[in-house]
């Protein structure tokens, strides 16, 4: 089904898990300082401080890290009779939602209220800030889909995680390096289960 790979998908697997684990170590690392470098402040500020009308936009964006996407897509795409697509969605949509979870028990830091002065928090959200869940499930569902539609929809990945990751800033619920610690665990879920075989199995029956 897939018409021309995705630019992530020329990489191997095997390279992008490298890559990935090396960049969540890294915003891990990063993260665990105690004082908030001004860097992250002010792209954070930049992006929390955007006007008011945005927010019901962001607030609907935001939904794109749900799990409920992985549910609407994985019900289309049986409605469609792509099975293999509704696994590979669930493995690495699932997973990174998992991980994500792990992660933030073991590794987590406070959430942007709890860390700078005057923030509100426009979602709601539950344990720590790093890394971000709605992130990592954004990733992983559009590099997932990314590696079957058309070359000239890859657009769409890339306006999914960036819209997703800007919403969690904009919502006050996500430090920069949070999304970027949820970005690499989405791209290692997703690389992972690049591992796995499933179209080349399903087409071959």
């Amino acid at each position: 089904m897939a018409k021309k790979q995705a630019w992530y998908s020329r990489i191997t697997p095997t390279q992008q898990l490298g890559l990935a684990s090396a960049l969540f170590i890294a915003a891990t690392l990063l993260s665990r300082d105690a004082a908030i470098s001004d860097l992250e402040i002010k792209i954070f500020n930049l992006v929390y401080t955007l006007p008011e009308f945005l927010r019901i936009p962001f607030y609907i964006i935001t939904q794109f890290g749900s799990i409920y996407v992985l549910l609407a897509l994985g019900l289309f795409y049986v409605a469609k009779r792509h099975y293999h697509i509704v696994i590979r969605l669930l493995m690495t949509g699932t997973f990174a939602f998992l991980l994500a979870g792990f992660a933030k028990s073991i590794w987590g830091r406070a959430r942007p209220e709890q860390l700078l002065p005057d923030i509100v928090t426009l979602d709601i959200s539950h344990g720590p800030g790093f890394p971000s869940g709605h992130t990592a499930l954004a990733v992983a569902l559009a590099f997932t889909i990314g590696h079957y539609i058309p070359r000239k929809y890859h657009w769409i990945p890339v306006v999914w995680i960036v819209g997703v990751a800007l919403s969690r800033m904009y919502l006050g619920v996500h430090l920069p390096l949070d999304i970027v610690g949820g970005f690499a665990i989405g791209w290692f879920s997703y690389a992972l289960f690049r591992h796995v075989r499933i179209y080349d199995l399903v087409k071959s029956r």
